[in-house]
């Protein structure tokens, strides 16, 4: 039987509550930051490759690491494309505010790939996306289990390229600590299914956090960590929000910030089972984000925008 893929589905921009936003002004610094992030995207996925064809097999050949490349295999052998790992952090947003729409990928067929819909990245939230572009100190994604069998592959802390071998123009968009003679590498952790977008720059493409999960995300850290940096919480989450408003509505920002703190609570559960496994009795498990909510509230410095969101998500729970 003959087997079709299914075609991706276009989503126009979704209709939500417009909120007054004051100008942003992109400085000619972030303009260079982002033309250089784009080049060191360029560099960095070109040697360590978001998808993994299979085509060329690899393999490790002794304690230290060194691996050899096996010939290319012959092309009657069919082998299917699997996602490695996607950006995420700083450098996702940057490539976002360079994209004019996005594809959401099927997470329920990763790591293979499958298209399930498109949407407009309007101009404004270009705009307030470009305005988090700032250099970045170390390399933030999310591996996929496929990949982290990999023995060619970034690994945490100093594992991925030496700032000497990224081109020149790529540089710019990286923080370099002194002594530091490689990009630090931060494998950073995903709750739930992956939930990746794809996107196009100047002809090449990326695959990066969904839009949407990088609101939730900012929800949960900020949840757990508001008291350390309240100013800039209240400063980035504002924007942010801004922006994903351009893009989803506000159901669809409300379903995946709910979805993404259940899929982080259903972890923490796991973890706890783990660590009291072989015991006689047990405690049982204690939510944290109920808890988290009620301290963030409690804190005079909140935002508005923050508060409305976190006083939505206790009426859900």
């Amino acid at each position: 039987m003959e087997n079709f893929e299914p075609q991706p589905q276009f989503t126009p921009p979704q209709e939500a509550p417009r909120v007054e936003k004051p100008e942003i002004e992109i400085t000619p610094e972030q303009k260079e930051i982002l033309e250089s992030a784009t080049k060191f995207a360029e560099y960095l996925t070109g040697r360590w490759p978001q998808v993994d064809s299979g085509r060329k097999p690899v393999i490790e050949i002794d304690d230290k690491g060194t691996t050899v490349e096996l010939p290319e295999l012959p092309e009657g052998i069919e082998t299917e494309a699997r996602m490695n790992y996607y950006l995420s952090g700083s450098l996702a947003s940057m490539l976002l505010s360079r994209a004019e729409r996005f594809t959401e990928m099927d997470e329920t067929q990763i790591p293979a790939l499958a298209e399930a819909r498109t949407r407009e990245i309007p101009e404004s939230a270009r705009i307030i996306l470009a305005s988090f572009a700032r250099q970045i100190g170390d390399l933030d994604y999310v591996p996929t289990d496929h990949y982290k069998a990999s023995p060619v592959r970034l690994k945490k802390g100093g594992g991925g390229p030496s700032f000497d071998e990224v081109p020149e123009e790529g540089r710019k968009v990286l923080k370099q600590g002194e002594n530091q003679i490689k990009v630090m590498c931060d494998p950073v952790e995903a709750y739930g299914a992956r939930r990746i977008a794809k996107v196009n720059v100047e002809g090449q493409d990326y695959y990066v956090a969904r839009p949407d999960t990088i609101l939730a995300y900012k929800v949960l850290h900020l949840l757990q960590s508001y008291e350390q940096k309240p100013e800039k919480f209240n400063a980035d989450f504002g924007k942010l929000l801004g922006a994903l408003r351009e893009m989803y509505s506000e159901e669809e920002l409300g379903q995946i910030t709910q979805q993404v703190l259940t899929d982080y609570e259903d972890a923490m559960e796991g973890l706890h089972i783990r660590m009291n496994e072989g015991e006689e009795n047990p405690p049982a498990y204690e939510r944290k984000i109920p808890k988290f909510i009620e301290r963030v509230l409690a804190n005079q410095q909140v935002s508005p925008e923050i508060r409305a969101t976190l006083e939505k998500l206790r009426e859900q729970k």
